[in-house]
């Protein structure tokens, strides 16, 4: 059986991923269905079902099959324009209500502009709710509907009566609200393409390939076939996977694998795209371009993971299927009864508008994005980037957090710690010819070197020569030098730590002295592990640095779970292995080579520097080191207080209100008029307490 993913429009939330799946699980000849909303993506395993048939399955539910694979999706945009025509609409009916400022508009205009907001701007909450009708089914969709519907028929009906005040205000203010939310969760939705971009942008657009004559063209990288043979120079980017068949350099895979030393690549070693070439020039051939590389295949474990979570659900989604009908019900059995009572259908039907009015879930609906709206503000203020709303509920849950080893506690760079004076020398002299022979290099050892040396006058080198995955040679001062590894020299280094490198510093056959470089932590991982410690959260490490680097460091820092020499599926497979556990996860990563375990963590957060780790991860740090992670944590816990309050008051609005509204108590007070102004009252309460979010 065959295997197709298309691209579906149109779903929302966790609601609209079920019926997605059900409506295409119906389709005969599909036999497996899996929906992934993050990508907005459809994939099928059956029999050859034609586009069609499933465009049509699809339609009658409210959704649309895209058939053209690389069809930009428009929500995003459609999103945003309805949420400012639905305010320009609605500010002026509320700009009534402000005291000192009379504005009054005639109440066929107050009607107009009222229905272009809640039946123009609204229309896909009609639109899914007549869908969704059709199929006996509701949701709060079905709700805002019925609620905007009627508000405005209200406004109306007390138009015409004459009334100085109708509430057309309350269908598009109510509907206004609801799609600032439904924009919000869009934005959010839209990361897995962001990720899948950012890291297929790693690998060079263009590549010098080889024609059969020895000579060079630029060419797109995406013209590139398997066996086609391309040239990277010094300090470019590899543009494809492939074998080096000739020349040698230094390769830094530091974002890619997390080693954070360049790894010495010669004739019959293989490469990857991305990776950056150092010290000399190599001759690849390709073994795998565009999406089969290893860098597009990172990409889609970043989508896939982002995809496979099970995404937390509104709150509003989960009750809707027994709030929503509840409501319904009660609203008809008012109506009924005070039909009953009154024996006028005239007097009967203002209770049970009221009770509508009432449930309208615009409290509700704005009580989790006004809260995420100035928790994200406030969060951005202290150097921290949340793209996706949800990941800072789940971060205030969070009972482990994970770490990279190389750029996340480390400084991610070797660093000089150690200069071994042998043969009578002096540690500046060594600093200072070191640094003539490394003088203008790229290769991350020259620049430990290099900043070691600042202050030193350095001398000027002669006869300059590199030697890929070796070292350097040159006349510094009338002294031929060499510098570089113990292999290179022909010269053992006695002790060097399992977690550094060592390149000495030779004349003729004499070793004048070895330095010995090591990635560094960062100022403040100690003391912000503590803090965590504290917290009562567990610690792990999880690296693709040399494992013996990694117990090192775990060792210093009080880790009890440290594993080295991690690929990002290890990465991914541990974090799955502590959920599966129970645990919530966070995990902090700054690489390539993190991206599907940022992805696959309950809360993802990176650090500053690679873009493609940070699409990947719905939260990113903005200021180096691990200081605002303290920070993140703190503000995702008021912001869960703040959550429930919100969500407390919008249930205790309704739990308290509905049942007045049903015995016709509130009519009295203006029934439907009080009914849109304590709405608007709940919201305001629920923005108020969201606010106070803005002084942690």
């Amino acid at each position: 059986m065959a295997r197709k993913t298309y691209r579906i429009e149109g779903m929302t939330c966790a609601s609209c991923v079920r019926r997605v799946e059900k409506a295409l699980a119906t389709v005969p000849g599909v036999s497996e269905v899996a929906v992934n909303l993050a990508t907005e993506e459809a994939s099928l395993v059956g029999d050859t079902v034609p586009v069609e048939v499933l465009a049509e399955a699809l339609e009658s539910r409210g959704y649309h099959l895209v058939v053209e694979a690389q069809q930009a999706s428009p929500e995003l945009k459609y999103a945003l324009a309805r949420v400012v025509v639905a305010w320009v609409l609605t500010l002026p009916l509320m700009a009534g209500m402000i005291p000192g400022l009379h504005l009054h508009l005639p109440w066929q205009v107050q009607a107009l502009l009222s229905a272009l907001a809640a039946f123009g701007a609204g229309y896909p909450f009609f639109l899914h709710a007549g869908r969704q009708a059709m199929h006996a089914e509701t949701s709060m969709d079905t709700l805002i509907a019925l609620g905007a519907s009627v508000s405005w028929a209200f406004g109306l009906y007390e138009g015409i009566r004459g009334s100085m005040h109708p509430p057309f205000e309350t269908a598009a203010a109510l509907v206004a609200f609801l799609l600032v939310g439904k924009y919000l969760e869009a934005k959010a939705k839209h990361r897995a393409t962001d990720a899948l971009e950012a890291l297929l942008k790693l690998a060079p657009a263009m590549a010098f390939r080889i024609a059969a004559d020895g000579s060079e063209e630029a060419v797109p990288s995406s013209l590139l076939v398997p066996g086609d043979r391309v040239r990277v120079k010094p300090g470019g980017a590899i543009p494809v996977d492939g074998v080096v068949v000739s020349g040698g350099a230094d390769v830094e895979e530091a974002l890619l694998t997390g080693e954070p030393l360049p790894v010495p690549k010669h004739t019959g070693d293989e490469v990857i795209a991305g990776a950056v070439v150092h010290g000399g020039a190599l001759e690849i051939r390709v073994a795998s371009v565009g999406r089969q590389t290893w860098l597009a295949k990172l990409a889609r474990q970043v989508v896939d993971a982002q995809g496979s979570r099970a995404p937390v659900q509104d709150l509003a989604d989960r009750i809707s299927a027994v709030f929503v009908p509840s409501i319904l019900i009660l609203a008809g059995v008012t109506l009924v009864a005070w039909w009953i009572i009154k024996g006028d259908l005239s007097q009967a039907w203002r209770p049970a508008v009221t009770l509508l009015v009432i449930a309208c879930p615009c409290a509700l609906g704005l009580a989790t994005p006004v809260a995420m709206a100035a928790s994200l503000g406030t969060a951005a203020r202290h150097g921290l980037l949340v793209r996706d709303a949800s990941a800072m509920e789940r971060l205030a849950r969070v009972t482990a957090l994970a770490f990279d080893k190389t750029g996340t506690l480390t400084e991610g760079k070797p660093a000089l710690h150690e200069v071994r004076e042998l043969a009578g020398s002096d540690r500046a002299q060594l600093l200072r010819l070191a640094a003539a022979l490394e003088r203008g290099s790229e290769h991350p050892i020259a620049k430990g070197i290099l900043e070691a040396a600042k202050g030193l006058a350095w001398p000027e080198a002669e006869d300059f020569r590199a030697h890929p995955g070796g070292g350097v040679t040159g006349r510094v001062e009338g002294r031929n030098l060499r510098l570089g590894s113990s292999a290179f020299l022909g010269q053992g280094f006695q002790e060097i730590p399992p977690h550094a490198t060592a390149v000495g510093l030779a004349e003729g056959d004499q070793l004048l002295g070895v330095f010995i470089l090591a990635d560094t932590l960062r100022p403040e991982t100690k003391g912000t592990l503590t803090a965590l410690r504290a917290l009562g959260l567990e610690l792990h490490l999880f690296s693709g640095d040399r494992p013996e680097a990694v117990q090192v460091i775990a060792r210093e820092l009080g880790i009890p779970e440290a594993l080295g020499g991690c690929t990002p599926e290890t990465k991914q497979t541990r974090i799955r292995e502590l959920q599966a556990r129970g645990a919530v996860v966070a995990f902090i990563g700054d690489g390539v080579n993190d991206a599907p375990a940022l992805a696959q963590a309950d809360a993802g957060i990176s650090l500053p520097g690679l873009e493609a780790a940070q699409a990947a991860a719905p939260m990113n740090l903005l200021r180096g080191g691990l200081s605002p992670l303290l920070m993140a944590l703190s503000l995702a816990r008021r912001t869960r207080i703040v959550v429930r309050q919100n969500l407390g008051w919008a249930f205790g609005y309704n739990l308290v209100l509905i049942p007045l509204a049903a015995f016709n108590l509130l009519d009295a007070f203006g029934g439907p008029i009080l009914a849109g102004a304590a709405m608007g009252m709940s919201s305001l309460t629920v923005v108020l307490n969201a606010l106070r979010l803005k002084r942690v």
